[in-house]
């Protein structure tokens, strides 16, 4: 199995590509430690996880706070052993046109979507860097590569989330530590939904007309199921991928094709 006897921490663990994440992880014999705010959601899939074999660890995390964060991991290090996979996955979409965006949505969005990667990967880098190991995977998405309309918080933070990675991987190339970006778009989860529906409002049209038109840019007219993410989360978190840092690579049905 390719992660056998390793320890992952992912956010966003509830459900979506996060849940895929966890349960290919544990499949491949990683002991997962799961963090999200929604706990009962969390124990649903740490079943799931147990009865491939797996340890799983349910970590209430709200990664608006710091220091859940914080606790999560160092809980994680105390019950399952020091972190080798952290999987920043957790992540909200804002809709707004540029002059009538709050402060608060903009500084709840860079909290959630840039900051708490960058506190987590703080958290876990010295371990790594002692043990000369370990594999940092940030969810960011497409829209860190490109900017769509009434989307400029979100894409200041994922845009922020591929710097911070690429950064990251100069620093700790030499020291056995790899980091990279996957970046989804248009992925079927019930944040998608949400995030169809708040488009709609801001263009005047219904969420069918909105989810239409969103599936006819892409060019495989059809949205990315979040069990498409799960294997490149796979080759980024084992050994065959030691020689892969610093890159956003897409999984986004050709949508952007850089």
């Amino acid at each position: 199995m390719k992660l056998e006897g390793k320890v992952a921490f992912i956010t966003g663990a509830s459900g979506g590509i996060g849940g895929e994440i966890a349960m290919i992880f544990a499949k491949e014999g990683a002991d997962v430690a799961l963090a999200a705010r929604r706990v009962e959601r969390l124990e649903a899939v740490a079943e799931k996880v147990r009865a491939l074999g797996g340890k799983a660890l349910v970590c209430k995390c709200d990664v608006e706070k710091d220091e859940d964060i914080v606790s999560g991991l160092r809980a994680t290090a105390k019950e399952l052993g020091p972190v080798d996979i952290l999987v920043n996955n957790a992540g909200i979409v804002s809709f707004e046109a540029v002059h009538e965006l709050p402060d608060e949505v903009w500084d709840r969005t860079m909290q959630i979507n840039a900051k708490a990667p960058f506190v987590a990967i703080r958290e876990v880098l010295p371990s790594m860097i002692e043990r000369k190991r370990g594999k940092i995977i940030n969810v960011a998405s497409v829209s860190g590569k490109i900017g769509l309309a009434y989307r400029s918080a979100y894409a200041a933070s994922k845009h922020a989330v591929l710097g911070l990675t690429r950064a990251l991987s100069a620093e700790v190339a030499a020291l056995g530590i790899t980091a990279n970006c996957i970046c989804p778009t248009f992925v079927a989860t019930e944040m998608f939904d949400e995030s169809i529906q708040k488009w709609a409002d801001e263009t005047g049209k219904s969420f069918e007309e909105q989810r239409e038109e969103l599936r006819n840019k892409v060019p495989m007219k059809r949205f990315i199921d979040p069990a498409e993410c799960a294997p490149l989360a796979l080759l980024l978190a084992c050994d065959d991928s030691g020689g892969i840092t610093g890159q956003a690579i897409n999984v986004d049905g050709g949508f952007v094709q850089y």
